[in-house]
Formats: structure tokens, sequence, C-alpha cells
């Protein structure tokens, strides 16, 4: 592959997405019904999410209120159903849906 061929992939619009989401908090829910709220630090070649400081929550009828850490975790592409950023909101400042995350 040719420099300028990856200069282009390196700043495509996803990428750029993908690189302002470093070191912030995301919300991962998986197929299994687990929800790991941690800090996003990358991808591995295979795109699987790699976040640190997480802890794991269970949806359903298994629901504990408390969350378990889990510290850094790798979660597989094919596991995850939805990722959301925390929003950065300040009093007053939200559309005041309630939602915290993108």
């Amino acid at each position: 592959m040719s420099t300028s061929t990856n200069s282009s992939a390196l700043s495509s619009p996803a990428i750029t997405a993908v690189r302002a989401l470093l070191n912030q908090t995301l919300r991962v829910v998986t197929n299994d019904n687990r929800v790991f709220l941690g800090t996003f630090v990358g991808t591995d070649q295979l795109l699987n999410l790699l976040l640190v400081n997480s802890e794991e929550f269970l949806l359903g009828p298994r629901l504990s209120a408390g969350g378990r850490y889990v510290g850094q975790i790798v979660i597989p592409w094919r596991m995850v159903r939805q990722v959301g950023a925390l929003k950065e909101c300040r009093r007053n400042e939200c559309n005041g849906d309630g939602n915290l995350y993108m």
C-alpha cells in the first residue's frame, strides 16, 4: 500500500470519529444482556473494543443494583449491540430528555 493511501485512510471521517471517543466514558451493551461502563482506549486489529477502569452490570431478571469492577477488558465486536458515549452536559444545558448518552 502506498503512503498516500495510508495517510488518507488514517484521516477518514470514521477514523476521526473513533479518535474523538478516545479517553471518553462509553456504555457498551452486549448481546448477552451485559452493560460495560469504562474508558475507551482503542481497538485492536479485529476492531474489538478496549476499555479500562470498567464495570459490568447485568440486564434483565438477573439485574443487580451494583456493578462489578472488571478493570481492563476487550469486548469482541461481534458481541456489541449498542455503544454510547457520555454526553458532556452542564447544569441546564442538556436537552431535558434525561438521557446522558449520545
